[in-house]
Protein backbone atom coordinates (compact mmCIF):
# COMPACT_ATOMS: atom_id res chain seq x y z
CA UNK A 1 0.00 0.00 0.00
CA UNK A 2 1.51 3.46 -1.03
CA UNK A 3 0.07 7.04 0.51
CA UNK A 4 -0.97 9.54 -2.07
CA UNK A 5 2.11 12.06 -3.23
CA UNK A 6 4.43 10.07 -2.15
CA UNK A 7 7.31 8.22 -4.97
CA UNK A 8 7.85 4.94 -5.11
CA UNK A 9 10.50 3.73 -2.01
CA UNK A 10 14.20 3.28 -3.35
CA UNK A 11 14.59 -0.36 -2.49
CA UNK A 12 13.43 -2.17 -5.62
CA UNK A 13 15.13 -5.85 -4.10
CA UNK A 14 14.27 -8.36 -1.67
CA UNK A 15 12.64 -6.95 1.54
CA UNK A 16 15.86 -8.19 3.23
CA UNK A 17 18.07 -6.28 1.38
CA UNK A 18 16.25 -3.04 2.65
CA UNK A 19 16.53 -4.20 6.24
CA UNK A 20 20.04 -4.95 6.11
CA UNK A 21 20.04 -1.13 4.82
CA UNK A 22 18.11 0.06 7.57
CA UNK A 23 20.28 -1.41 10.25
CA UNK A 24 23.38 -0.08 8.86
CA UNK A 25 21.51 3.56 8.77
CA UNK A 26 20.82 3.07 12.66
CA UNK A 27 24.47 1.60 13.34
CA UNK A 28 26.21 4.17 12.43
CA UNK A 29 23.62 7.11 13.14
CA UNK A 30 23.82 10.85 12.31
CA UNK A 31 23.02 12.96 15.33
CA UNK A 32 26.08 13.95 17.63
CA UNK A 33 26.42 11.71 21.29
CA UNK A 34 24.94 13.70 24.24
CA UNK A 35 27.39 15.68 25.76
CA UNK A 36 26.76 13.52 29.17
CA UNK A 37 28.42 10.74 27.22
CA UNK A 38 30.92 12.41 24.95
CA UNK A 39 34.24 10.50 24.63
CA UNK A 40 36.27 13.28 26.98
CA UNK A 41 34.34 12.49 30.00
CA UNK A 42 34.06 8.80 29.67
CA UNK A 43 36.28 6.80 31.79
CA UNK A 44 37.32 3.23 32.13
CA UNK A 45 37.06 1.85 35.91
CA UNK A 46 40.82 0.45 36.62
CA UNK A 47 40.76 -2.74 39.55
CA UNK A 48 42.16 -1.18 42.69
CA UNK A 49 45.78 -2.11 43.14
CA UNK A 50 46.66 -4.32 46.15
CA UNK A 51 49.80 -3.27 48.51
CA UNK A 52 52.61 -5.23 47.86
CA UNK A 53 54.81 -6.51 50.58
CA UNK A 54 58.01 -4.75 50.78
CA UNK A 55 60.92 -7.28 50.28
CA UNK A 56 64.25 -6.69 52.10
CA UNK A 57 67.09 -5.24 49.75
CA UNK A 58 69.06 -8.11 48.79
CA UNK A 59 72.95 -8.07 49.57
CA UNK A 60 74.31 -6.92 46.12
CA UNK A 61 71.41 -3.36 46.59
CA UNK A 62 73.25 -2.95 49.76
CA UNK A 63 76.65 -3.35 49.04
CA UNK A 64 76.29 -1.31 45.47
CA UNK A 65 74.65 1.77 48.04
CA UNK A 66 77.69 1.52 50.38
CA UNK A 67 80.00 1.47 46.97
CA UNK A 68 78.43 4.72 46.12
CA UNK A 69 78.29 6.47 49.77
CA UNK A 70 82.18 5.27 50.31
CA UNK A 71 82.67 7.36 46.56
CA UNK A 72 81.41 9.94 48.01
CA UNK A 73 83.08 10.37 51.18
CA UNK A 74 80.55 9.31 53.82
CA UNK A 75 82.43 6.94 55.54
CA UNK A 76 79.56 6.62 58.74
CA UNK A 77 76.84 5.82 56.89
CA UNK A 78 78.88 3.41 54.78
CA UNK A 79 79.56 1.65 57.65
CA UNK A 80 76.00 1.61 58.67
CA UNK A 81 74.90 0.05 55.63
CA UNK A 82 77.94 -2.52 55.67
CA UNK A 83 77.05 -3.62 58.79
CA UNK A 84 73.27 -3.90 58.30
CA UNK A 85 74.49 -6.12 54.70
CA UNK A 86 76.72 -8.26 57.14
CA UNK A 87 74.24 -8.81 59.47
CA UNK A 88 71.24 -9.83 56.97
CA UNK A 89 73.69 -11.25 54.77
CA UNK A 90 76.22 -12.87 56.93
CA UNK A 91 77.53 -14.99 54.03
CA UNK A 92 78.14 -12.42 51.33
CA UNK A 93 82.16 -11.99 52.29
CA UNK A 94 82.52 -8.82 49.73
CA UNK A 95 80.36 -6.75 52.53
CA UNK A 96 82.63 -8.10 55.11
CA UNK A 97 85.84 -6.91 53.44
CA UNK A 98 84.60 -3.77 52.72
CA UNK A 99 83.62 -3.22 56.17
CA UNK A 100 86.85 -4.44 57.49
CA UNK A 101 89.12 -1.96 55.06
CA UNK A 102 87.06 0.78 56.10
CA UNK A 103 88.11 0.23 59.69
CA UNK A 104 91.71 -0.51 58.70
CA UNK A 105 91.68 2.97 57.07
CA UNK A 106 90.61 4.60 60.15
CA UNK A 107 93.04 2.85 62.25
CA UNK A 108 90.08 0.25 64.03
CA UNK A 109 92.68 -2.47 63.81
CA UNK A 110 91.30 -4.24 66.21
CA UNK A 111 87.78 -3.83 64.67
CA UNK A 112 88.84 -4.92 61.42
CA UNK A 113 90.28 -7.99 62.90
CA UNK A 114 87.21 -8.73 64.50
CA UNK A 115 84.94 -8.36 61.69
CA UNK A 116 87.00 -10.47 59.17
CA UNK A 117 87.41 -13.56 61.84
CA UNK A 118 83.64 -13.62 62.01
CA UNK A 119 83.55 -13.75 58.30
CA UNK A 120 85.60 -16.61 58.72
CA UNK A 121 83.55 -18.67 61.26
CA UNK A 122 81.02 -18.65 58.25
CA UNK A 123 83.75 -19.28 55.28
CA UNK A 124 86.75 -20.54 56.55
CA UNK A 125 87.65 -21.33 52.76
CA UNK A 126 87.68 -17.79 51.53
CA UNK A 127 91.58 -17.02 50.13
CA UNK A 128 90.42 -13.40 50.32
CA UNK A 129 89.48 -13.37 54.19
CA UNK A 130 92.16 -15.30 54.87
CA UNK A 131 94.59 -13.02 53.26
CA UNK A 132 93.29 -9.53 54.49
CA UNK A 133 92.92 -10.87 57.71
CA UNK A 134 96.96 -11.64 57.16
CA UNK A 135 97.12 -8.06 56.48
CA UNK A 136 95.66 -6.68 59.79
CA UNK A 137 98.04 -9.05 61.36
CA UNK A 138 100.66 -8.03 59.88
CA UNK A 139 99.87 -4.72 60.52
CA UNK A 140 99.80 -5.12 64.31
CA UNK A 141 103.10 -6.90 64.02
CA UNK A 142 101.64 -10.26 64.57
CA UNK A 143 103.56 -11.90 62.31
CA UNK A 144 103.13 -15.74 63.54
CA UNK A 145 99.28 -15.13 63.29
CA UNK A 146 99.64 -13.38 60.19
CA UNK A 147 101.71 -16.13 58.11
CA UNK A 148 99.20 -18.74 59.08
CA UNK A 149 96.41 -16.73 57.20
CA UNK A 150 98.53 -15.62 54.65
CA UNK A 151 99.62 -19.74 53.98
CA UNK A 152 96.12 -20.65 53.97
CA UNK A 153 95.20 -18.29 51.23
CA UNK A 154 98.15 -19.39 49.22
CA UNK A 155 97.41 -23.06 49.72
CA UNK A 156 94.04 -22.33 48.34
CA UNK A 157 95.11 -20.26 45.48
CA UNK A 158 98.65 -21.68 44.89
CA UNK A 159 98.56 -19.67 41.33
CA UNK A 160 98.09 -16.24 43.68
CA UNK A 161 101.41 -14.54 43.71
CA UNK A 162 100.19 -11.73 45.91
CA UNK A 163 99.54 -14.23 48.61
CA UNK A 164 102.98 -15.85 47.86
CA UNK A 165 104.36 -12.29 48.35
CA UNK A 166 102.55 -11.87 51.69
CA UNK A 167 103.97 -14.79 52.78
CA UNK A 168 107.57 -14.02 51.62
CA UNK A 169 107.07 -10.68 53.39
CA UNK A 170 106.17 -12.14 56.71
CA UNK A 171 109.05 -14.86 56.54
CA UNK A 172 111.29 -11.76 56.12
CA UNK A 173 110.14 -9.72 59.13
CA UNK A 174 110.17 -13.41 61.33
CA UNK A 175 113.93 -13.30 60.16
CA UNK A 176 113.49 -16.64 58.03
CA UNK A 177 115.85 -14.76 55.27
CA UNK A 178 116.43 -18.30 53.44
CA UNK A 179 112.41 -19.26 53.09
CA UNK A 180 111.77 -15.59 52.45
CA UNK A 181 114.26 -15.27 49.91
CA UNK A 182 112.99 -18.52 48.19
CA UNK A 183 109.11 -17.47 47.77
CA UNK A 184 110.33 -14.31 46.26
CA UNK A 185 112.71 -16.00 43.60
CA UNK A 186 109.27 -17.64 42.39
CA UNK A 187 107.39 -14.40 41.86
CA UNK A 188 110.11 -11.55 41.48
CA UNK A 189 112.98 -11.43 38.64
CA UNK A 190 116.44 -12.73 40.88
CA UNK A 191 118.13 -8.86 41.34
CA UNK A 192 114.78 -7.86 42.36
CA UNK A 193 114.06 -10.84 44.42
CA UNK A 194 117.58 -10.02 46.49
CA UNK A 195 116.52 -6.56 46.92
CA UNK A 196 113.57 -7.32 48.25
CA UNK A 197 114.91 -10.03 50.95
CA UNK A 198 117.67 -7.33 51.70
CA UNK A 199 115.09 -4.81 52.85
CA UNK A 200 113.32 -7.42 54.79
CA UNK A 201 116.11 -8.52 56.77
CA UNK A 202 116.81 -5.42 57.70
CA UNK A 203 113.56 -4.19 58.79
CA UNK A 204 113.92 -7.65 61.21
CA UNK A 205 117.04 -6.50 62.43
CA UNK A 206 116.12 -2.85 63.34
CA UNK A 207 113.22 -4.34 64.85
CA UNK A 208 114.34 -7.17 67.21
CA UNK A 209 118.00 -6.38 66.98
CA UNK A 210 118.90 -9.95 65.83
CA UNK A 211 120.11 -10.92 62.41
CA UNK A 212 117.78 -12.46 60.77
CA UNK A 213 117.95 -16.72 60.60
CA UNK A 214 118.75 -16.62 63.57
CA UNK A 215 116.68 -18.21 66.77
CA UNK A 216 115.24 -15.75 69.14
CA UNK A 217 116.60 -15.06 72.30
Amino acid sequence: MMLPGYPAPPCRGPVRTCLLGLSVFLLCGCSPPSPSVSRSAARFDKPSAEPQPELPPSAKTLYSMAEILAAQGKDRECEFVLRRCVQEHPRFTPASNSLAELQMRQGRLHEAVDTLSAALQIRPWDPVLQNNLGMCLLLRKEYVRALEHFTSAAGLVPENEKYRGNMATTLGLLGRQEESLALLQQILPGDKAASNAEVLRKAHEKETGQPADAPPA
